[in-house]
């Protein structure tokens, strides 16, 4: 295990460092970003740019730089940079001590929560349990093992709708016991696999979803507005999936009211 001179810095990090800048060349972070994406693995160029500053870049990150890099003319040249920027990765991961866990297990087992507000209660609980370890903390621990970055756990825990993989990092990086994972997971599945409640006016299900998607559109544009971001912005992947998952749940409802048949929908209006 070697250090270079820098403070605070290790060699095998500086040497993946060193790849990822070469793997980028020229290109802005934003057009590495989008090359990445067009050989199926999107990652936004903000990740790509902490990647150079902040810790230990993940597995996908370092492909992404792999894929967007002008250097791959074609698919074999870029299995060989994936190959070669994942060797780097490995050894900077097993060179570098990671830190232990410093705070108390927590030891709430939910109970049958139904509901994303009732989810994120019992994460917030979590949290406060274990002495409200900062997101930062969280995401370098061995449990999270770079499966979260800090925004992700910032925004699950701040009402956010994990996944079931994000859910089950976030309870391992908090160092919960099996039966509270079980619990996150079970409330997960309950809430994923809720069949739609039946409605006075079916039509009104898909109509209330919509106005519900374009009032986030709307307050998401204010929100940039008012800092003075561009009103397109590029999504993470993180934030990319929300919304896909939500485009996902407009269409489910859709469909739902669509397959009504005449005498279903005379009965339910009845």
């Amino acid at each position: 295990m070697s250090r270079p001179a820098g403070p605070g810095t290790w060699a095998e990090l500086d040497a993946l460092r060193a790849w990822l800048r070469e793997a980028k060349g020229e290109l802005t972070f934003p057009r590495l970003s989008r090359r990445a994406e067009q050989f199926g693995l999107p990652v936004d160029g903000r990740t790509l740019r902490r990647a150079l500053q902040d810790g230990l870049p993940t597995e996908r990150t370092v492909r992404a730089y792999a894929r967007g890099s002008r250097k791959a003319a074609d698919n074999q040249a870029r299995r060989a940079m994936e190959e070669t920027g994942l060797r780097l990765r490995k050894a900077a991961q097993q060179t570098i001590p990671v830190p232990g866990r410093t705070w108390p297990t927590p030891v709430h087992v939910p109970g049958r929560v139904r509901t994303w507000d009732g989810l994120t209660k019992a994460l917030n609980r979590l949290h406060q349990e274990a002495g409200g370890p900062p997101v930062r903390e969280l995401a370098a621990s061995p449990g999270a093992a770079g499966r979260l970055s800090k925004s992700t756990i910032y925004n699950i825990l701040h009402g956010r709708h994990p996944t079931g993989e994000q859910l089950a990092a976030l309870a391992a990086a908090f160092g919960t016991s099996q039966s509270t994972t079980d619990a996150l997971l079970a409330a997960h599945w309950r809430i994923t696999a809720e069949p739609l409640p039946p409605a006075g006016y079916p039509c009104a299900v898909a109509e209330r979803a919509e106005e519900e998607r374009q009032d986030r559109r709307e307050q998401d544009e204010k929100k940039r507005r008012f800092r003075g971001l561009p009103e397109k912005v590029e999504l993470d992947w993180y934030e990319q999936q929300l919304r896909d998952e939500e485009e996902a749940e407009h269409r489910r409802r859709v469909a739902w009211v669509e397959g009504l048949s005449a005498d279903e929908l005379a009965a339910l209006q009845r």
